[in-house]
């Protein structure tokens, strides 16, 4: 991300650029997969569609105004407590999936 922000040479902008968007893409995959594991009938991973269209649709204008308000240091600050909390409900769902008696659990499994 920081070769986005901070770079002036228009390739290394492009490879930049592709790489953020393609590990978004696998990240929210990903955030999907284990949404429709903890969520069986569909309603979380519906929910997480939506707020990501809305997170991008409202992002910019949340984030220029914060910026051009209060500076980047505030700036950091809230993203940063911001991602905390949007985890938590996340981190709660996944804990509360391993303790059912029924859920998806690893096992260590000797190597053959």
């Amino acid at each position: 991300m920081a070769a986005l922000v901070f770079t002036h040479d228009p390739v290394l902008f492009v490879i930049a650029a592709v790489l953020w968007q393609g590990c978004q893409m696998a990240v929210l995959v990903q955030m999907l997969a284990a949404a429709a594991v903890i969520d069986p009938t569909g309603r979380l991973v519906a929910s997480l569609g939506g707020a990501g269209a809305l997170g991008s649709g409202i992002g910019p204008l949340a984030v220029g105004a914060v910026l051009d308000a209060a500076g980047a240091n505030v700036l950091s600050i809230v993203l940063a407590l911001g991602t905390f909390v949007a985890s938590l409900p996340l981190l709660k769902m996944t804990v509360a999936s391993a303790m059912q008696p029924g859920g998806r659990q690893t096992q260590n499994v000797p190597a053959a």
